[in-house]
């Protein structure tokens, strides 16, 4: 059933995104360059790369 309903749902969302067209797909596209281009964004990037790769400086931890 679980099977049933997941194809269900990718047909249904297959069938949308090419009645949209083209068009539709450019536009979204045209959107995430300019979300990649965004200056804050990349900022915000480098951040979170810099805090994932910096060892915890708990001197304590919590047990």
């Amino acid at each position: 059933m679980k099977l049933l309903t997941l194809a269900a749902g990718l047909a249904t969302g297959y069938v949308l995104g090419t009645r949209a067209g083209r068009g539709k797909y450019e536009q979204i596209v045209e959107g995430a360059r300019q979300l990649r281009a965004n200056p804050t964004l990349a900022q915000a990037q480098a951040t979170a790369k810099q805090l994932a790769t910096t060892p915890s400086t708990v001197a304590d931890p919590i047990r």
